[in-house]
């Protein structure tokens, strides 16, 4: 438990090999972005409607990378966990406008936090992020895996 920091796929590539549109400074992307052979496997965490709903109220601006008209299906597992979902930040956000990183990563600790609140026991989120490495053919993957309280360290 706690933060892990790996070397994961080129998104960009992966995006265009999958027929999805280009991620911006801040999109959302599929569970399984790095290993999909094809649009049709691609899968959503169960959170991303609630994600998407709070970035809406707060102002965020997320680029889609869905196909206008198009959907990619949710999956929801059956364990008492919060599985979020990855969220990508492209490498012009971490020069220029680190403000809507925080902002967004604020939301998702807060909607962490109500999600549990009075339920006693164990609380498990994941969270990974993906980070963009301007001039780079790999981007960078933060997961995180604790806590709620834990978020505000990513």
């Amino acid at each position: 438990m706690g933060i892990e920091i790996r070397e994961t796929c080129d998104v960009q590539k992966r995006v265009r090999h999958l027929g999805l549109q280009s991620p911006g400074d801040l999109s959302i992307l599929p569970r399984n972005i790095g290993t999909a052979a094809s649009y049709d496997e691609l899968v959503h965490e169960s959170s991303v409607t609630t994600v998407r709903s709070l970035f809406r109220q707060e102002g965020i601006q997320e680029t889609r990378i869905e196909p206008d008209g198009k959907d990619i299906p949710c999956i929801q597992e059956n364990e008492f966990s919060l599985l979020l979902p990855t969220l990508f930040v492209g490498s012009l956000i971490l020069s220029g406008n680190t403000h809507l990183l925080d902002l967004a990563l604020n939301v998702i600790s807060s909607y962490a936090t109500d999600f549990f609140k009075g339920i006693p026991g164990r609380k498990k989120v994941v969270l990974k992020v993906v980070v963009e490495q301007k001039g780079k053919s790999t981007c960078r993957e933060v997961h995180y895996e604790g806590d709620p309280e834990g978020l505000k360290s990513v």
